[in-house]
């Protein structure tokens, strides 16, 4: 969005997505329209042109809806007549090789997905961060569930994100992991220890707070925007390769990013934290199962995240206080 509002700062941008995706955009000052994909928005789209469609879903279904949408040009990813998806311009030719190469997934690119996203583009890729924007309703809940928990404005906060979502076999840190590194910096720190998470993760989450006495569990009842605001609020966040990591990114809270069977090079932490890699010589895998003992992710060590968050954290203690919430900013645009 930053380089497409910089090339053409007077556009007008639609961007569709599923529910939790236009959700998620609310507020965003650099997107015009939201619309959710279903059948209202085919039959609105069916009417419209566009000077320019941008498709970056390798899944049948947004592919097929770029195939539908009237534009002058098109770029990104298709959906050919035998039901296949397929580059739509030649800048996205790498992009597209990602998905069917796996020599060159695991083992040969360099790039992240922002300047894959940037290049197949032809936008220049300076690391411009994506951004998330909680609105007053957002931080006014995170702000009560804080309160509710007795964390005040001097307290540092440190965000354990326990969840991963169930695509990939091993993309969560055990949650005996967790609760050692939990108890372990209410020992050495007198930080705030948070459990972060969505539905999923309740469960675990409970069984994490019941055995570590004092830390604090966030609950999992949250709007996208709401658990944006509440991770607004962390001085540092432990997360695997998930929606919680890319929320931190996108509201600017530095992450000790944990990685075993996904791509570490994909992911751009813009500077702001770090990435803790499995050394298991099959990863990274992309595996929907796995029965290897250990895992890639059982071979991280909890000293190697404590000794990352203490880079981050303990230089910003003074600062504490000044990191409770997230403003909307004014958008200013290059002539």
């Amino acid at each position: 969005m930053p380089g497409l509002k910089e090339r053409w700062p007077h556009s007008h941008i639609t961007w569709v997505s599923r529910p939790n995706g236009v959700r998620l955009l609310a507020n965003h000052p650099l997107v015009d329209r939201r619309l959710v994909f279903d059948a209202e928005t085919l039959c609105h789209l069916d009417q419209e042109h566009f000077d320019l469609c941008i498709s970056l879903d390798k899944e049948p279904g947004p592919a097929a809806l770029a195939m539908r949408v009237q534009a002058h040009e098109k770029w990104g990813i298709g959906l050919s007549p035998y039901g296949t998806v397929y580059p739509l311009n030649d800048a996205c030719l790498e992009y597209f090789e990602l998905g069917i190469n796996d020599d060159l997934k695991f083992r040969s690119n360099e790039k992240s997905y922002p300047q894959l996203i940037y290049e197949l583009c032809g936008l220049p890729y300076r690391g411009q961060r994506y951004r998330l924007y909680p609105g007053v309703a957002e931080r006014t809940h995170a702000a009560k569930r804080w309160r509710s928990l007795g964390v005040s404005a001097e307290d540092v906060v440190v965000g354990l994100n326990t969840g991963a979502g169930r695509v990939f076999a091993n993309k969560n840190w055990p949650a005996e992991k967790f609760i050692t590194l939990a108890r372990r910096l209410c020992i050495k720190h007198p930080w705030r220890i948070a459990l972060l998470g969505g539905p999923d993760e309740i469960d675990i989450n409970g069984r994490i707070a019941a055995a570590c006495p004092g830390v604090l569990n966030t609950g999992g009842d949250h709007t996208e925007l709401e658990f944006a605001a509440l991770v607004a609020r962390c001085q540092a966040v432990v997360t695997g390769d998930t929606m919680g990591l890319h929320v931190a990114v996108a509201v600017g809270v530095p992450c000790i990013a944990l990685f075993g069977p996904t791509c570490p090079a994909e992911i751009d932490l813009f500077g702001r934290g770090e990435k803790i890699v499995s050394g298991i010589p099959c990863a990274p895998c992309y595996r929907r199962h796995c029965d290897r003992s250990p895992n890639c992710m059982d071979q991280i060590d909890v000293d190697r995240v404590i000794e990352a968050l203490e880079r981050w954290v303990l230089p910003a203690e003074p600062a504490a206080a000044s990191r409770q919430s997230v403003s909307l900013p004014v958008l200013e645009t290059r002539p």
